[in-house]
């Protein structure tokens, strides 16, 4: 089973990052826009795993505790670089919170034989870059859609299985009561 561990968002946070989506420049390049009712934070993709590696990580997520705390969506970057644009994301603060979970989910992945994530950022991804005409343009673009810092609760960590259609992925958490 195709799955990932992450950080759902709030409506009105998701609602807002479909705006600075709506906003993104269309002229001159290609973007692939993520469905913003399925916006997230990634902790952890997984990949494929089996039944008995779910139960595992099941088991791992569960031993994971923090303490609510308040976030909010930062700025707008780009993955690798503004050279080599691929990826167009927003961030999400305070970052070292985040940070901190994934770190203790790697920890607890380690343990049940999941080797450790080499790269974190805290970051939701608005849309992936299929090419960009003229680069400079592009992020001077990005750069002046303005954002609302809605605050909004984080106090929870799903499992979500991860189903590949034509339409693009269909996410469904996973239980962590079974």
């Amino acid at each position: 089973m195709r799955s990932f561990i992450a950080i759902d968002l709030p409506n009105e946070v998701k609602k807002e990052l479909k705006q600075v989506q709506e906003k993104l420049p269309k002229e001159n390049c290609k973007l692939l826009l993520v469905n913003p009712d399925i916006l997230h934070l990634t902790l952890r993709f997984l990949g494929e795993i089996s039944e008995n590696e779910l139960f595992k990580v099941k088991e791992a997520i569960e031993k994971i505790k923090f303490q609510k705390f308040e976030a909010h969506i930062s700025n707008v970057g780009f993955f690798p670089d503004e050279n080599f644009i691929r990826v167009v994301w927003v961030s999400l603060e305070p970052s070292d919170k985040f940070k901190e979970i994934h770190n203790t989910l790697d920890s607890e992945l380690k343990k049940i034989g999941i080797n450790k994530n080499e790269r974190f950022e805290s970051h939701v991804t608005l849309a992936r870059v299929k090419f960009v005409k003229d680069k400079k343009f592009f992020v001077e673009q990005i750069k002046k859609i303005p954002l609302k810092s809605i605050q909004f609760v984080v106090d929870e960590i799903k499992l979500k299985k991860s189903t590949l259609t034509p339409n693009g992925p269909v996410y469904e958490d996973l239980n962590l009561d079974q």
